[in-house]
């Protein structure tokens, strides 16, 4: 008689972010990441890694290192050089099978945002869209996903593993760069079936919009109350400060898409944040909340805006704001 030996499948251990890089540095959301991913490794006492893909990395693998990570896995190809979806998804959900990872994290980015469902779907996995905070439950081993949903704020569990999460920019502060901090690169050599390759890039462009406005200290930003931007140009430019949009703007071209505050934009926490015209839905308060001193203008008494501002000015925001300029000029 044969005798069939059964292994048993090692448990998933490990938390994973998926690191970012545009200039020959990784991107301020990865490094977020970072920061997040290693407060959630000590909780559960395992290593944190970081996986860099692209082609001519250099010394990115150092960095993520002096920023948190334990391991890095480097893929190296030239094929890989800029982000497309078909190779890149192979390379992530092949490493996720070999490796088993608990908890693998991503950027709420335009990349982040297209790979992290692709991954989740083949995997059979759940994945948690625009986190605005993850935790963990030690005695089950389980990632507490915080999502803002409408007007409330959701904790979600995923029984499968890996756990994955999408999470906002901004929710966290940048961790210490650390140059003395240890690490270990894993080199992962991988062949690119020419099949996975289906779109070439062949250049990338930056915004013409190239306002940070997620790096602003200061931010005026208005919403379907506001009929004229012209007097909200002026005081914005007279504070020193950055002008932001909720979507009903945005999506009437009023203003770019990258100034969009909010659940599915921007999250934003500079020193002062005027909101113009703007009632508070949920998608959007989700994105300034953390501001440091907010002042809401509105005609309505009752907007949810008012719940979180500082300084409320019951109003037209029409005839606020040059009032406002008034004063500061004069």
């Amino acid at each position: 008689m044969a005798t069939e030996t059964i292994t048993e499948i090692p448990p998933a251990r490990g938390v994973w972010i998926f690191a970012e890089h545009r200039g020959n540095r990784i991107t301020k959301g990865s490094l977020e990441l970072l920061s997040l991913g290693r407060r959630l490794a000590h909780e559960l006492q395992v290593e944190l890694s970081a996986l860099l893909i692209g082609d001519h990395l250099g010394h990115l693998p150092d960095e993520l290192i002096r920023y948190g990570a334990d391991v890095v896995f480097r893929i190296e190809d030239p094929a890989l050089e800029r982000y497309t979806t078909q190779p890149y998804h192979r390379v992530v959900c092949d490493l996720i099978r070999a490796k088993k990872p608990e908890i693998v994290l991503f950027n709420c980015s335009d990349i982040g945002m297209d790979l992290a469902p692709r991954v989740a779907c083949e995997l059979k996995t759940g994945l948690s869209a625009h986190c605005v905070d993850l935790k963990i439950d030690r005695d089950k081993r389980q990632l507490l996903q915080i999502c803002p949903y409408f007007d409330y704020v959701a904790t979600i569990v995923t029984d499968a593993r890996p756990q994955m999460a999408t999470v906002q920019p901004g929710i966290t502060l940048l961790p210490e760069r650390d140059d003395t901090r240890q690490g270990k690169t894993v080199r992962v050599k991988f062949e690119i079936d020419p099949g996975d390759v289906k779109i070439i890039a062949v250049e990338a462009r930056e915004e013409e919009d190239t306002e940070k406005i997620e790096d602003a200290e200061v931010i005026v930003a208005v919403g379907r109350g506001v009929k004229d931007l012209q007097p909200v140009h002026r005081l914005t430019s007279i504070i020193k400060g950055v002008i932001g949009a909720t979507q009903p703007i945005t999506d009437a071209g009023l203003l770019s898409p990258g100034r969009m505050i909010g659940q599915t934009g921007k999250v934003v926490q500079p020193k002062l944040y005027i909101a113009c015209g703007i009632s508070g839905a949920g998608q959007h308060i989700v994105g300034m909340q953390n501001s440091g001193t907010i002042v809401a203008i509105n005609t309505d008494a009752k907007a949810p805006i008012f719940r979180v501002a500082d300084y409320g000015i019951v109003g037209d925001a029409s005839k606020i704001i040059p009032a406002l300029i008034s004063c500061l000029t004069d």
